[in-house]
């Protein structure tokens, strides 16, 4: 393993181990992005150590001169030693236990079947398709779907995707005409509150200026023994008015 890195050779973009996490996510992104750079076996053994750090740069150091053949052997030694940090996988059986919540939305449970789906073991798509459309809540997108129902989990996603944004959509619309709504009607009790309280003005400076009115002189009269009309024709035969 003497061969001579190239000249346009880059340092792998791969985040650095430490010699706790998932091994095997190390080594596939190590191995990613070396094929990216068609390195030889030879090169890839040689570049492993760059990302390494603390216990697991000690443990490639304590590994004896010339004892590794080929980076399948050196990845090998790898997930061996820190196999306790590998993640748990779980078989295609365990999505048909997720089930969504009453009152969980279908964006969220989708995205926690996902989730889980990373880690099944051998991904089936047609049992993924079943265990999702199965564990769905009953409602108007299993409704759609079941009258046409898509080939593959990507299509039911897709499907759900589209779902989601049509109803937030949706609401949204239906916030803004409720919000409309409650703007209008403040509008009109703040109008009728402002009509109201111009009566009550008008009122009470109508009875301010009756207050102010002087008083009679007299609080008591004579009643009128004939009609005023009478008085009247009296007066004027009598010529006392010119």
């Amino acid at each position: 393993m003497d061969e001579v890195m190239p000249q346009r050779f880059r340092m792998p973009l791969v985040i650095q181990y430490y010699g706790f996490g998932d091994p095997s996510e190390h080594v596939e992104s190590y191995r990613s992005w070396m094929q990216i750079q068609s390195a030889t076996d030879t090169m890839m053994c040689r570049a492993f150590s760059i990302t390494l750090s603390m216990s697991a740069r000690s443990w490639f150091r304590q590994l004896k001169p010339k004892s590794i053949g080929s980076f399948a052997e050196l990845s090998r030694l790898f997930l061996t030693q820190f196999i306790y940090g590998k993640k748990s996988r779980k078989p295609t059986t365990h999505l048909f236990t997720l089930k969504q919540g009453s009152k969980e939305s279908l964006k969220d449970f989708i995205a926690r079947f996902n989730e889980d789906t990373l880690l099944v073991d051998d991904y089936d798509n047609k049992m993924t398709l079943s265990a999702t459309f199965n564990r769905l809540r009953k409602g108007k997108f299993v409704f759609s779907i079941g009258k046409n129902p898509p080939t593959t989990s990507a299509g039911l996603i897709s499907r759900a995707q589209k779902y989601t944004n049509a109803k937030e959509f949706s609401n949204s619309r239906k916030n803004f005409q409720v919000a409309k709504q409650s703007s209008k009607e403040k509008r009109s009790r703040n109008e009728e509150l402002q009509s109201s309280s111009k009566k009550l003005d008008d009122r009470a400076s109508c009875d301010r200026r009756l207050s102010r009115r002087p008083e009679s002189k007299f609080c008591s009269y004579t009643p009128l023994n004939i009609s005023p009309e009478q008085i009247l024709l009296d007066i004027r035969a009598q010529k006392l008015l010119y």
